[in-house]
């Protein structure tokens, strides 16, 4: 898939925290994902017609949604209670149950891609948010000092 990774901040940071205490790494990792998911949405072709029928707006409701549902299945992943990470359908039809087959296996396998692309950049990455999720990180408040903000919707 060619979606072109980086970060272009198309989801609020503020998303995945409530407080100065979720300001933890797996949520981080959370908004990252979040956002890649939502930039391969938008320029999968396979997705053309969900884009034509969903708004900017809606994209990233649905990014935000399956990833905080996806996010136990990572906690369950790096805690060893799972020996694999669920990307699933149901996360997709929990949210919308009038997608329909053809878009929901067209958004999972999106998913999937971002999953591994995302994991890919973060061999490079010294953060470490995967391996220290529960760690308190000074990201969420860099983002804002460093003049990259947020989207407002």
């Amino acid at each position: 898939m060619e979606w072109g990774g980086g970060m272009k901040d198309n989801i609020e940071a503020r998303n995945f925290y409530q407080d100065n205490g979720d300001k933890i790494k797996i949520n981080w990792f959370c908004y990252e994902y979040a956002n890649n998911l939502y930039n391969a949405i938008m320029v999968e072709k396979k997705l053309m017609r969900y884009r034509k029928d969903h708004t900017s707006a809606q994209i990233a409701e649905l990014s935000i949604y399956f990833t905080k549902r996806m996010k136990k299945s990572i906690y369950d992943r790096q805690t060893g209670r799972s020996e694999i990470l669920a990307i699933n359908a149901e996360y997709i039809y929990e949210y919308n149950r009038k997608y329909t087959y053809k878009q929901v296996q067209a958004l999972i396998e999106t998913a999937e891609a971002v999953w591994s692309d995302t994991l890919l950049g973060c061999t490079s990455c010294p953060n470490r948010c995967l391996n220290e999720a529960y760690e308190l990180t000074p990201m969420f408040d860099n983002l804002a000092e460093t003049g990259w903000p947020t989207k407002i919707r």
